[in-house]
């Protein structure tokens, strides 16, 4: 390998873990490749002070090196010291492309199971009228087993040697104490593999075991994860388009009066929640009643947006607060208007 090419490559794989690293499962598995990068820098960058016998030098042992070093300090020049790993520069450039590799492998792991997984979340989990653990295994063993979603949903190979979305992925699992920061211990799953894909799907899984479930934003279309069956079509992150707000308060004023115009579903929404905070505002129901209510009426919102057979009337109906109330066990407590009847003699006190 010519050093000045390996120079620029190694830069192209600094800018390369600069990017995967903005995200926690990089930030584990490529916490410790700064050093050997770093050493490639430096070691490629000496190509122009060091002759192609003093770069190759296989046995340099440590007089050896210090000799070069007072050599090459004498002349102003950085001396070169064994990085990257042990030997001359064929055994360092084996070394590396075992590197390039372990990140081939992980990208991958990536092509294919992103969009493996959004097409799960986008259409079957998001399609779920109820959320549960056992909803989502029932899912899940429908788009690994039904062949026309498996062809259409997974990512297969395009070739002999693309990668592909693996059922059955290799995997030591071991369960260990352990102890939290809080001081709190927990028996814990440890995953011992050489598979990104694994662990990606070990931390999605297990979060669909505990009955949590996967939405998309609407407004700034990242991934989020919902601790409740609710259908939540916001998450609660700093909004995009107007930072003053979470997304979720952005799309519940902004996005829906803007949408409400052309759709008669989300102008009826916004007509029930007024409805119910009025009902708050009076007194007849709790703020823990108001927040059900338009929980209810937000699911019952995602429903009839996602399928055509809902008309717009029968959706108003659903969301009436002759239906709602009684359906959620809440009835209104009326305040006794007027003036209070005067207590006659001989009445109980």
């Amino acid at each position: 390998m010519e050093r000045g090419v390996w120079w620029e490559l190694n830069n192209q794989f600094i800018e390369l873990r600069s990017q995967l690293m903005r995200y926690r499962v990089f930030q584990i598995l490529l916490k410790e490749d700064d050093q050997f990068l770093n050493e490639t820098q430096q070691y490629t960058e000496s190509y122009s002070l060091f002759t192609d016998e003093e770069m190759d030098e296989q046995d340099c042992t440590v007089e050896r090196c210090l000799d070069l070093y007072q050599k090459e300090e004498e002349e102003h020049r950085t001396p070169p010291f064994l990085l990257i790993v042990n030997g001359g520069r064929e055994d360092k450039w084996r070394y590396y492309k075992l590197q390039m590799a372990r990140y081939q492998r992980y990208i991958d792991d990536v092509i294919v199971f992103n969009p493996t997984i959004h097409n799960f979340i986008n259409f079957l989990l998001s399609k779920l009228k109820r959320n549960s653990p056992e909803a989502y295994a029932a899912a899940l063993y429908q788009l690994y087993n039904d062949e026309r979603l498996v062809e259409k949903l997974i990512a297969n190979p395009i070739g002999p040697d693309r990668p592909f979305y693996q059922k059955y992925d290799p995997c030591v699992v071991s369960y260990l104490p352990r102890e939290f920061p809080d001081g709190t211990f927990a028996i814990a799953q440890e995953h011992t593999t050489d598979s990104l894909q694994m662990l990606l799907k070990a931390d999605f899984m297990t979060a669909l075991n505990a009955g949590h479930n996967i939405r998309r934003c609407i407004v700034c279309k990242k991934y989020f994860l919902v601790h409740s069956g609710v259908h939540v079509l916001y998450c609660e992150g700093r909004c995009p388009l107007d930072e003053r707000f979470t997304c979720r308060q952005y799309g519940s004023y902004e996005i829906q009066k803007e949408l409400a115009r052309d759709v008669p579903k989300i102008k009826a929404k916004i007509t029930a929640f007024n409805r119910i905070r009025k009902d708050y505002q009076r007194g007849a129901i709790t703020e823990e009643e108001m927040r059900r209510l338009k929980d209810a009426v937000r699911d019952e919102l995602f429903d009839a947006l996602s399928s055509p057979d809902i008309s717009n009337e029968d959706f108003k109906q659903s969301i009436s607060s002759e239906r709602l109330y009684p359906l959620y066990g809440i009835s209104r407590q009326a305040k006794p208007r007027g003036r209070p009847r005067k207590v006659e003699d001989g009445d109980d006190a």
